[in-house]
């Protein structure tokens, strides 16, 4: 699962989000008359700044929850295995110190059982994300289709909608899942993610017009959720199946997975369409 997300999202970070800022710039092109520098200039601007963006806020958001788990830790009494002091006029040696394999054995899967199901939080916020650009589009056309347009809103587009989110609320589900949460749990927490679209597709009803028209913020928008797709798989994805220890078995399985990942972004991106 993690192999085939990896594929799955990297593609969908680079020919989609990616694609998009760079045909969002093309379209203003068209209008402005802009020269063909000019539109290299504005290309490599909405990418690179969008990019760091992205990156900047995922690696933020990790060190963030990263350092809240290290504060949780000190305050874990299974971590005094790892600390031994001596203070002036005092000279004592615990217990602990007497049966220091178990007592490290201990605090091991105590840092494990403290750390991991948070870790795992980290990717499910990054994957949330993208649902602000998604909602938001996604209310501005209901918007014009609501006005008439009938053309904002088309059968591919519903399809590309709904198949991208297969993948997405599955690897959602099993994340929950490897960070302790029960089935139930997993399965509300995941409708919950869903319901993100709700409040910015009331604000791309309202003020997508003008999110439409300032070209520049959502070219920077779709790299800026690129940015972050891409940290998502290399940093969070790639760690879950890749290992020295695996078999050559395992191992082919796991690169047929990933290929598959990417022919199911390809074909989901398939769908999509520029009306002008």
């Amino acid at each position: 699962m993690y192999a085939f997300s990896t594929g799955f999202f990297i593609v969908l970070a680079t020919f989609g989000f990616l694609r998009e800022s760079i045909e969002t710039v093309a379209e203003n092109a068209e209008t402005n008359e802009l020269s063909t520098t000019a539109i290299y200039a504005w290309n490599a601007g909405v990418l690179v700044i969008g990019l760091l963006l992205g990156i900047t806020f995922s690696f933020f958001l990790k060190f963030v929850i990263t350092a809240r788990i290290n504060k949780r830790l000190q305050k874990d009494g299974t971590m005094s295995v790892f600390v031994h002091s001596h203070d002036h006029g005092e000279h004592s040696h615990p217990d602990y110190i007497f049966t220091q394999d178990e007592a490290q054995e201990n605090a091991e899967k105590a840092v494990l059982n403290n750390t991991n199901p948070m870790l795992k939080v980290i990717a499910l916020l990054l994957l949330l994300t993208h649902r602000i650009p998604e909602g938001i589009l996604l209310g501005y056309n209901l918007q014009l289709a609501a006005n008439g347009n009938n053309d904002s809103l088309t059968i591919a587009y519903f399809i590309s909608l709904i198949v991208h989110l297969i993948p997405e609320e599955t690897i959602f589900y099993f994340r929950l899942r490897e960070a302790k949460f029960s089935p139930i749990q997993a399965l509300l927490l995941s409708f919950l993610g869903l319901s993100l679209f709700l409040p910015f597709m009331l604000i791309g009803a309202y003020a997508g017009q003008w999110i439409a028209e300032t070209w520049w913020l959502k070219a920077i928008m779709f790299s800026t959720i690129a940015g972050i797709f891409l940290f998502t798989s290399i940093v969070e994805f790639i760690p879950e199946f890749y290992h020295r220890d695996l078999s050559k078995k395992t191992w082919f399985v796991v690169l047929i997975s990933v290929f598959a990942g990417i022919i199911f972004a390809a074909i989901v991106l398939s769908f999509h369409a520029h009306s002008h």
